[in-house]
């Protein structure tokens, strides 16, 4: 485990000295698609109903706090195919275990996260959202949404070495499931978003842990049956990524 967790930090380091150097604010960039999401959402929101009116703080508190879950959870799908795109020559040339990159992504995804908790609990404070004992499921949320985009991971990732129309489709594809999944907007009553938001997975995963940070106290079924689907996905993702990695990896460069 000591070597696993050294090859991933080393190569996540590689990656950041290629990827942050000439710049002014270095890792502070992860910020950008979130402050970008978030203004987006409060410029247009009002306008497109996506809250009701007068109840601007506690949409922007469920706002930042589903984002930045989310993202982690995304973070921890993406990272690892945009650190085998960098590593290709590596994963050619060099023999190391494939699921080091994984290893990777989910650091980075960590890192970022880290960076961005700042202004979870800064908005925490700032709208007076009490710490209750609810708290305690913090670290579950984390563990959750890391293995879930680990997963996801192990399923797309080798698609996308063998077909670059997988990478180049994934970051259209989470933003459409994050239109819906209801953390730009709360959820109606009745409509086509409705039966959208009920045959979405990610629904049942990020809403709730974003409802129990802001003080909202969980039902235990709602918190352990997704992680028990979870890491059935993650058990299942591992065995297909090490049946198809190798073949996948042939792919590079042809």
């Amino acid at each position: 485990m000591k070597s696993f967790l050294l090859a991933a930090w080393s190569l996540l380091m590689r990656d950041y000295r290629v990827r942050f150097r000439r710049t002014l604010f270095g890792i502070m960039w992860f910020l950008a698609p979130f402050f970008a999401l978030v203004a987006m959402a409060l410029l247009m929101g009002n306008d497109m109903s996506l809250y009701p009116k007068g109840q601007e703080s506690e949409y922007l508190v469920q706002l930042i706090t589903g984002l930045i879950l989310w993202q982690l959870m995304v973070d921890a799908w993406l990272e690892p195919i945009r650190l085998a795109r960098r590593a290709n020559m590596i994963l050619r040339s060099v023999s190391f275990d494939p699921r080091v990159l994984l290893g990777s992504g989910a650091l980075s995804a960590l890192a970022a996260f880290v960076i961005k908790t700042p202004f979870l609990i800064a908005s925490l404070v700032w709208f007076k959202i009490p710490f209750t004992f609810s708290f305690i499921w913090f670290p579950v949320a984390i563990c959750s949404l890391v293995t879930t985009g680990m997963a996801l991971a192990c399923f797309t990732l080798p698609l996308s070495l063998a077909l670059l129309d997988v990478r180049y489709a994934l970051p259209f594809i989470q933003y459409a499931l994050l239109l819906a999944t209801p953390i730009f907007y709360i959820t109606s009553k009745v409509g086509l978003v409705v039966w959208i938001n009920q045959i979405n997975p990610f629904t049942y995963l990020v809403p709730p842990f974003r409802d129990v940070l802001i003080g909202t106290p969980p039902a235990l079924v709602e918190i352990l049956l997704p992680l028990m689907l979870v890491l059935a996905l993650l058990w299942l993702g591992l065995r297909y990524f090490q049946a198809k990695i190798s073949l996948a990896v042939a792919y590079i460069g042809h």
